[in-house]
């Protein structure tokens, strides 16, 4: 059962164009969608568990090691966070307990959704790494996978680091969702350990990775890109004068970057890097 279908028996009738629901103990449900937000009933503490539970296949043990980060991906690759307690050994955390709140995050394929700057990826008939840069919530996830998907079926070999289960949503090792013909996923492992397995066992001409945050995952790109291989990628900024803030995100390996809009789906600049 896909996650809004389950959200819909657990929560009655949802608004159309659903982005995000918002749950929290003892408040009314929130629900963001394309054209503005819409309140819910009240979730008292023992619903709010129930949910949980039923999202994670009653299985909050399985679930584990994901809730220790905070959040959990379902199989179609919507994203469920999770706040509330954080137990922790020192600097480890070790368990979520006393849970809050959650923020299912609806994960969208939308056709189209790189066409703002797909065209910038290509410098006469070479193509060029690029970094998509937008603050939450505003379609980067959405338009990663669809430049993935689009560079598949023109004829290159893509690899996705999909370390959040987010942009293919493999279920036993199968893209659920449509990153292409040419694409090989490898799922559920932190980012530097999948690009440098995917350098070693895929041949890729492109990959494509979603966050990328610290030293590690910059610098596996770094190689990736010493091999000849153009990197898509996304990273959290407000503005290009922020990113440019953060040089360990990028570390030279990217030729441009996307700012995109205040809007899912808007371009707003494009500045080579």
């Amino acid at each position: 059962m896909r996650t809004l279908e389950r959200l819909e028996a657990l929560l009655g009738a949802l608004p159309s164009g659903l982005l995000e629901v918002r749950l929290r103990s003892g408040k009314p449900a929130q629900y963001r969608c394309a054209d503005g937000e819409r309140f819910g009933e009240v979730i008292p503490p023992e619903r709010l568990r129930a949910i949980l539970a039923a999202l994670a296949d009653h299985s909050l043990y399985a679930r584990e090691a994901e809730l220790k980060q905070g959040y959990f991906t379902m199989d179609d690759g919507c994203r469920v966070g999770v706040c509330g307690r954080l137990v922790c050994d020192g600097e480890r955390p070790t368990a979520m307990a006393d849970i809050g709140s959650l923020c299912v995050r609806v994960c969208r394929e939308i056709r189209g959704a790189c066409d703002g700057f797909y065209g910038a990826l290509f410098e006469g008939k070479s193509l060029r790494s690029a970094l998509i840069v937008s603050g939450p919530g505003l379609g980067k996830t959405t338009a990663l996978r669809d430049a993935a998907r689009r560079l598949s079926e023109d004829g290159y070999n893509v690899c996705i680091a999909d370390e959040r289960h987010e942009l293919a949503a493999c279920a036993q090792g199968v893209p659920a969702l449509d990153v292409g013909p040419r694409t090989d996923v490898m799922d559920g492992c932190p980012k530097h350990i999948a690009v440098t397995r995917l350098l070693r066992a895929a041949s890729p001409q492109v990959i494509v990775t979603d966050e990328i945050g610290d030293r590690r995952d910059a610098e596996a790109l770094q190689e990736a890109a010493r091999c000849g291989v153009r990197i898509l990628a996304s990273a959290h900024a407000g503005s290009l004068e922020q990113l440019a803030a953060r040089r360990n995100v990028y570390l030279d390996v990217f030729d441009l970057a996307v700012l995109l809009g205040d809007e899912p789906g808007r371009v707003k600049e494009i500045r080579a890097l």
